[in-house]
């Protein structure tokens, strides 16, 4: 079975440490939530495991700045060769090609990636059309990208991605500007992922939403972990109550999640 794994990694800026030693896994079918507030370092520990920022520099028989995705270490390797063996990320930001149609932004993963050169363009059609259907964004595939409502794009930069043949999956703040609509679309899609055996670790500031699909939660503050474990861990610690979660939002959340998960 496929896992990411991070073992003591840290990364600076200058003389700032943006994340301290930080430790995580996730393994195939897992849907695992990173959360913590602005400025923690959740970005930063997700572009440096995917490449965007350069990982420190870590030696085999070194328990420091390792990361490991299905037992191959990744410190060196760019960030291409890191998508070409199934870890995909997904930036706050849209990375879609604006000015170009829905259909030519997932046209591009047939064109380019290593999975799809000895495959069929029919086949690659079929699922496309399969895909769009599925997420209700048939009607949109002549339509520019940017002209898609942010829900579409987050859904569309999804099927991109799947058509990339993932096996662990990062998302960074995949509801942010989404409507609550799409944001119910998009929870059952990630459902649907990890059924199917894809990995997914999801950071995003919608603590309600992600508490109601996450297996695993870690939790990060001033570039540290404080805490890690089930919904129920979570919730029940003190700390990250009194400095992440808050009274007041802790109140509104717990006595659903503690009441209906076991």
């Amino acid at each position: 079975m496929t896992s990411l794994s991070v073992r003591n990694l840290s990364f600076s800026v200058g003389n700032k440490q943006i994340i301290k030693s930080i430790s995580l896994s996730i393994k195939q079918g897992q849907i695992v939530a990173l959360l913590g507030p602005n400025g923690a370092g959740k970005t930063t520990l997700l572009k440096t495991i995917m490449g965007v920022l350069k990982t420190p520099l870590s030696h085999i028989d070194s328990s420091s700045n390792i990361v490991t995705f299905n037992d191959i270490h990744l410190n060196q390797l760019p960030i291409h060769k890191r998508a070409g063996l199934g870890l995909v990320y997904l930036p706050q930001q849209t990375s879609l090609f604006s000015q170009m149609s829905v259909n030519d932004n997932l046209w591009l993963v047939y064109e380019y990636h290593d999975y799809w050169k000895n495959q069929s363009a029919e086949s690659f059609k079929l699922e496309v059309m399969q895909w769009l259907e599925k997420t209700n964004l048939s009607e949109t595939i002549n339509q520019t990208a940017q002209s898609l409502s942010g829900g579409q794009k987050r859904k569309l930069e999804i099927i991109r991605a799947l058509l990339m043949r993932p096996s662990i999956v990062l998302l960074d703040e995949p509801f942010a500007g989404v409507d609550p609509k799409s944001i119910y679309e998009l929870k059952k899609i990630f459902v649907d992922m990890a059924a199917s055996g894809i990995g997914i670790l999801i950071s995003d500031h919608h603590v309600d939403q992600l508490l109601s699909i996450a297996e695993h939660i870690f939790v990060m503050l001033h570039g540290e972990m404080i805490t890690s474990g089930t919904v129920q861990d979570i919730l029940q610690s003190s700390y990250t109550r009194e400095s992440y979660l808050g009274n007041q939002f802790y109140d509104e959340i717990a006595g659903k999640f503690l009441h209906h998960k076991k």
